[in-house]
């Protein structure tokens, strides 16, 4: 049966934290008046919303199906070492690397979703998990 995860969600720090950007931003616009801050504004936002609303499907035959927010899809086949990256900067801390190379991912709940492609993956290699935290 296949399993779905969602991403990991995002504490309310870095949205404090993507606040205080947009208002620096807004503010270099009206003191400037640059339209060009904006540009500035926009792609940060679409990379931020777009980590947070990522959707990680595990089928039955091993093969990790990743569907972002805006539609794109791809599926991770031939799957061989998941780790876990506590220091990595950004949202996504787990690394599943696989026959064409790996992948960076934040589930909401990275220990169901090891054991989950555990059991569809039964050579998979595990590392650094024992440091999150129940």
């Amino acid at each position: 049966m296949e399993q779905v995860f969602k991403t990991k969600w995002v504490p309310d720090w870095q949205y404090v934290e993507m606040g205080v950007a947009i208002l620096v931003v807004i503010v270099i616009f009206f003191w400037l008046q640059e339209w060009t801050a904006l540009g500035g504004l926009i792609v940060p936002l679409m990379l931020f919303y777009s980590q947070s609303k990522t959707i990680y499907t595990i089928k039955d035959s091993g093969v990790l199906e990743v569907k972002s927010v805006w539609g794109k899809r791809f599926c991770v086949d031939g799957i061989r070492k998941i780790t876990y990256q506590p220091h990595v900067l950004g949202m996504q801390k787990i690394k599943v690397e696989h026959a064409q190379g790996f992948v960076m991912i934040s589930p909401d709940r990275p220990l169901e979703f090891v054991e989950a492609l555990k059991k569809v993956c039964p050579g998979l290699a595990v590392e650094g998990f024992e440091l999150i935290k129940n």
